[in-house]
């Protein structure tokens, strides 16, 4: 029987031209809403637009994008009641990836660790797990998922990176949802090592993909810098243009640029076209005070844009997978 992860790769053929993508938004604070029966939910969007992509008589590949609008089932809403206190705040419902999982549309909220099935018949999303931070029993605080792919049948879920507590990674079995928690230090700090970060730099992940058809591993990393972390600079100055592709075990790893640097924009998810092992599609997100966008892009494993970069809107979206 064929493995989810190649499943998933497999779902198109090269046939293939318009693609239907759908992204999910992370509100932060602006999450929590009351609905029209005095409930108090968290709430994000679910936006569902398409792709096309065109050859020219040269062969030479590019991508396009148009929203649906919303009249057309363009944007919906959907709705969490599951929070974590946070400094005396209840906050929930930031949604940072998606990913098909077999039959499953799967969302993982970075605040509180819950790994959630997108249900279209009521729009509500259903928890089947919570991940916890680190290896899973040093604190009561849930993991910062931030970006999730298949691994064969599993789902690898990982976090940020940038601290020791993000460098774990968690591994979901399909039955049962069981989950183990796995170290991942050492691969991170090749990763680092790879675009020469040292001891006082950082280097901080959102998107990620496994392809199972040629055992690799893509990274396009949200933040990078040679500095310590300062949060103003870092919303201004620090979006990454360097794709990490490495090996089943990292062992072997390659930098490559995609495009010119974006200083204010960084990758928050990355996602390869079904049918097609060389081309992807990425998003990029903004987020400078309370300034937030969202921007589409498409390009090659060889760092080769195959769109110009598509401004979505003024909301954050972190997450973006095929149907």
């Amino acid at each position: 029987m064929q493995t989810y992860d190649r499943q998933r790769r497999e779902r198109y053929d090269a046939q293939t031209s318009t693609y239907t993508v759908i992204q999910i938004t992370d509100e932060d604070h602006a999450s929590q809403v009351r609905l029209d029966d005095g409930e108090t939910f968290f709430q994000a969007r679910l936006r569902y637009d398409r792709a096309h992509r065109h050859v020219d008589e040269n062969g030479k590949v590019r991508y396009t994008f148009d929203m649906i609008p919303d009249d057309e089932g363009g944007e919906f809403h959907v709705h969490s009641k599951f929070g974590e206190v946070d400094n005396e705040t209840f906050r929930g419902g930031e949604f940072s990836e998606l990913v098909r999982w077999g039959r499953h549309l799967m969302t993982f909220d970075d605040r509180t660790g819950i790994v959630g099935e997108i249900r279209g018949d009521n729009n509500m999303i259903i928890p089947r797990q919570i991940l916890m931070t680190g290896a899973g029993d040093e604190r009561q605080k849930g993991f910062k998922c931030e970006w999730a792919t298949l691994f064969g049948n599993e789902l690898i879920v990982g976090s940020h990176g940038k601290v020791r507590h993000e460098e774990w990674v968690k591994r979901l079995d399909p039955d049962g949802f069981k989950v183990v928690s796995e170290d991942w230090g050492p691969r991170y700090q090749r990763m680092r090592d790879a675009c020469d970060v040292g001891p006082e730099g950082y280097m901080t992940h959102e998107a990620a993909e496994w392809d199972p058809l040629q055992e690799r591993w893509y990274f396009f990393p949200r933040k990078l810098s040679l500095e310590p972390f300062d949060e103003p600079v870092d919303e201004r100055e620090k979006g990454n243009n360097r794709l990490i592709v490495a090996d089943a075990e990292f062992e072997r790893i390659d930098v490559r640029t995609v495009g010119e640097p974006t200083p204010q924009l960084g990758p928050s998810s990355l996602k390869l076209v079904p049918g097609r092992p060389d081309e992807f599609l990425y998003m990029k997100s903004l987020e400078i005070g309370d300034r937030v966008e969202s921007w589409i892009g498409a390009a090659d494993v060889n760092g080769n844009l195959l769109a110009e970069e598509t401004k979505l809107g003024d909301f954050k979206c972190e997450g973006i997978e095929f149907l």
